[in-house]
């Protein structure tokens, strides 16, 4: 019996899942619409049931009655069913800010498509999804998956250089610590996640074939009621301080 090699298989898993369509089909757009299938489906499995998972958009409301603001299309969004539902058709959702819980976007190789540019993204969908929230306190999940990138012996004094550029647009945001991207999976071994109280909040951890498990294990963690805190050898099958490698 091993925890460390059932949470590997989860990164097998989807890593052979996408490799399938891959080998089938050379349309990229549709290629990245199946990453987030698979990735959403696998998360399902973890869910919590009172919430749910799927894409679509945030709306929140403006001064003026019958005038509303809309979020960019998010890859996946997880929210609490005991919430009303704005619209629903299959998995495609639009929701108002009070729903969200979470937002994940959906890369198929991070490196390549820019993190500095993804990264702002995110952080702007989740200062939108924030600053529509009346209560928040509520802890609130923003990550970013990358399936792919940042292979091999990547730069990370470069590395920490453009994820930093990323977020200095919203350092005035009140709500900055609250809403920014909190976790990375740059790909199936390399992770990031900030922690709020540190000098140095961000650290990024080479974990071998255990990063996509540690993003799921964070997210459920976010959602829970201390749950995967109290059972946290299990959800977190290796100490990631032991694989740290870089503070920023």
């Amino acid at each position: 019996m091993s925890l460390t090699e059932y949470h590997k298989l989860t990164s097998r898993e989807l890593l052979a899942l996408t490799n399938k369509v891959r080998n089938l089909i050379d349309h990229w757009g549709e290629d990245g619409r199946y990453k987030e299938a698979v990735l959403k489906n696998v998360i399902k499995r973890f869910l919590p049931e009172k919430y749910s998972i799927g894409t679509g958009f945030v709306i929140k409301q403006t001064e003026n009655r019958g005038e509303h603001l809309s979020s960019r299309q998010i890859d996946l969004i997880i929210y609490d069913d005991a919430s009303p539902i704005l619209f629903k058709e299959g998995d495609f959702v639009i929701l108002t800010p009070d729903a969200v819980r979470g937002i994940i976007e959906v890369k198929a190789n991070l490196q390549n498509q820019g993190l500095t540019e993804v990264l702002t993204q995110a952080n702007e969908n989740g200062k939108f999804i924030f600053s529509g929230k009346e209560y928040k306190k509520q802890s609130f999940f923003n990550g970013i998956f990358s399936f792919e990138g940042y292979n091999n012996n990547f730069n990370l004094d470069i590395f920490s250089e453009n994820y930093t550029a990323s977020n200095l647009p919203f350092f005035e945001d009140d709500n900055y610590n609250q809403f920014k991207v909190n976790h990375v999976s740059l790909n199936e071994n390399w992770f990031v996640k900030v922690w709020q109280e540190e000098l140095h909040p961000h650290s990024l951890y080479n974990l071998n074939e255990l990063s996509f498990s540690f993003f799921i294990s964070n997210l459920i963690d976010t959602l829970s009621n201390k749950s995967v805190q109290r059972n946290n050898f299990i959800w977190y099958a290796t100490d990631k301080e032991l694989n740290l490698r870089r503070q920023f």
